[in-house]
């Protein structure tokens, strides 16, 4: 078997702290940062631009229409930004989210809002409504990390408490 060297196309900067996510949808890739900032990185035009949310940035997740992206912040919330201005359209609260690097996600048809907690629980938010409209206890530990089936009707979830659980709609 031949060694073969893998370089590096391209090396996106900028950030003044490590990068704790990115996701990409269409020509942009986005990445958040402990340093509080999300970035969109144009790729067709060359072009970057910045939102700062204050707060580290662990997890982010982009509408199907790629008009608004989620991000997951250290101060207990979800935000919903617009991709296009930055402007915060919507935040979501209830769960706890002070120190661990969790994800987020949308359903397929994002109606819902999808996030962790630190405490071990899911919450679904109504997209437009921000309001809880379903919580449950997942995992005895904090859920790190999670995925919707294309489908909606499965979600995935993980923790530290070293499991991968699969809940059913």
């Amino acid at each position: 078997m031949k060694s073969r060297s893998i370089d590096a196309v391209q090396v996106l900067k900028g950030f003044q702290d490590s990068v704790t996510c990115v996701v990409a949808s269409g020509t942009s890739i986005f990445a958040g940062s402990v340093d509080g900032s999300v970035r969109r990185f144009d790729v067709r035009m060359g072009r970057a631009t910045a939102d700062q949310l204050h707060h580290p940035i662990t997890g982010l997740a982009v509408t199907r229409d790629g008009l608004c992206l989620l991000a997951a912040c250290t101060d207990s919330t979800l935000r919903l930004l617009d991709v296009g201005g930055g402007q915060q359209l919507a935040t979501y609260t209830g769960h706890v989210h002070a120190a661990v690097k969790m994800d987020c996600c949308l359903t397929p048809s994002d109606a819902y809002v999808v996030g962790s907690s630190e405490t071990g629980e899911v919450f679904y938010w109504d997209l437009v409504k921000a309001e809880v409209i379903q919580q449950f206890k997942a995992h005895c530990g904090v859920v790190t990390s999670m995925s919707m089936h294309p489908d909606g009707e499965l979600l995935l979830t993980s923790s530290v408490d070293g499991c991968v659980e699969v809940w059913a709609k």
